[in-house]
């Protein structure tokens, strides 16, 4: 039984250690480190498990065994590693350069060629396009490259399979910097920058590439991969627990909500979550079947559409207990940022452009946000909101996700949800 559990076990950590996050662009440096102190936990939980009860004639033997263990298993993991790192980098070495795509907004496009081009020589990419925000013309200098007019950059990238964008230089306002970002969450492409003096001396930037000048991915929240790991699996259990502990609960509020009003007992509708990408989010229907004839529209304390059964489920936020199937499935957590729709996502917008920073992270089941702050009625109402949210994209942790599903079970239990 020990033989069968403990290569199970070894590999569950291994994954909560975030090895199987990122399978390209491993550190060698960060992979040794990362795989000594991994096999150094299943080596000890290994011996507390198994080996404590075996009777030894002196103590010191259960250092040596826990050494033992240690020393035996890490040549057979890490080498391996190595090995699959090595190929993977060898194999990205020898595979034609990806084309990237330099976005500026200033006419000194050749100092900003010039520029990218030694950063491409860098980081292994080939620049195939321009797109100058200040000027749609060619020059005539840089007819190498195709001139990308600022409108079909999408189309571009689509059709010439493009694998990242380069922003030059960091000056941009920005709001044309998310509206950059709006437009390219959807193709999961790389929008790297170079981060100015101020960026880098307050933190904001994380970065460990030391082989080559200092990028950061725009698209990316820069999370651990062990955190990444963790927050995964996290959302994997206690959804699926969710959803069996509270099945009688659901059961129940479906025949409530099909006893007192007619039409589904659940509720979906289209939302836009991570990298932009679209979702159909489940709840169970708390309002009139076609509670929008005239559009998209929030509701409030006093709306009308709303059901008995609605105002009840949504006091105590029962409404929401089958997000925690879109939870399993991935399209969002047990934490963040609340999806919005595409038409409110367009309004917000228009006031505050950085909206577009919470697609860096999957929408959640409760967020900072609507503990802070709770439902919002309109559209400034949102924008008030959407600080809470942002400081969570910018604040990540697991003591943060704790911290606000605490202050959520709180307000469910004292039915203070609005």
């Amino acid at each position: 039984m020990t033989l069968a559990i403990c290569p199970l076990f070894m590999m569950f950590v291994y994954y909560l250690s975030g090895y199987y996050v990122r399978t390209e662009g491993k550190s060698r440096v960060s992979e040794f480190l990362k795989t000594v102190s991994s096999v150094a936990v299943t080596a000890l939980v290994f011996f507390l498990v198994v080996l404590l009860n075996d009777i030894l004639p002196r103590r010191v033997y259960n250092y040596e065994m826990i050494f033992m263990f240690f020393v035996v298993v890490l040549p057979f993991v890490y080498f391996p590693r190595l090995w699959l790192t090595t190929v993977l980098k060898r194999r990205l070495e020898k595979a034609p350069r990806p084309g990237y795509l330099l976005v500026t907004s200033t006419c000194r496009l050749r100092q900003e060629i010039d520029e990218c081009l030694r950063q491409g020589e860098e980081y292994g990419f080939r620049l195939v396009g321009i797109s100058n925000f200040a000027s749609n013309n060619d020059d005539g200098e840089d007819s190498e490259y195709d001139i990308v007019t600022p409108g079909d950059i999408e189309g571009y990238i689509k059709s010439h399979g493009i694998k990242g964008v380069v922003l030059r230089p960091w000056n941009m306002e920005p709001g044309l910097v998310m509206e950059l970002l709006s437009r390219l969450f959807p193709f999961s492409v790389p929008v790297m920058v170079s981060p100015d003096d101020k960026a880098i001396a307050t933190g904001i930037v994380k970065f460990d590439v030391v082989s080559a000048e200092p990028l950061t991915d725009l698209t990316d929240a820069q999370l651990p991969d062990s955190f990444v790991a963790v927050k995964r699996m996290a959302d994997i259990v206690f959804s699926a627990l969710g959803l069996i502990l509270c099945s009688p609960l659901m059961l129940y509020l479906a025949i409530v909500i099909r006893l007192q009003s007619p039409g589904p007992v659940i509720y979906s509708q289209v939302r836009v979550g991570y990298r932009k990408r679209p979702f159909r989010i489940f709840k169970f229907r708390s309002m009139v079947v076609d509670s929008e004839p005239d559009g998209p529209r929030l509701s409030s304390d006093t709306d009308m559409r709303v059901t008995p059964a609605g105002r009840w489920m949504r006091k105590y936020r029962l409404d929401e207990l089958p997000n925690l199937w879109n939870v399993l499935r991935g399209e969002m957590s047990l934490v963040g940022p609340r999806p919005e729709r595409e038409y409110f996502i367009n309004e917000i917008s228009k006031i505050a452009p950085h909206y577009t920073l919470l697609h860096l992270v999957r929408p959640g089941l409760t967020s900072w946000g609507m503990v802070k702050y709770g439902y919002a009625s309109d559209v400034p109402s949102m924008v008030e909101r959407l600080k809470y949210d942002i400081l969570y994209v910018r604040n990540l942790s697991l003591s943060v996700d704790l911290r606000i599903l605490f202050y959520t079970v709180r307000t469910v239990l004292r039915g203070e949800g609005k």
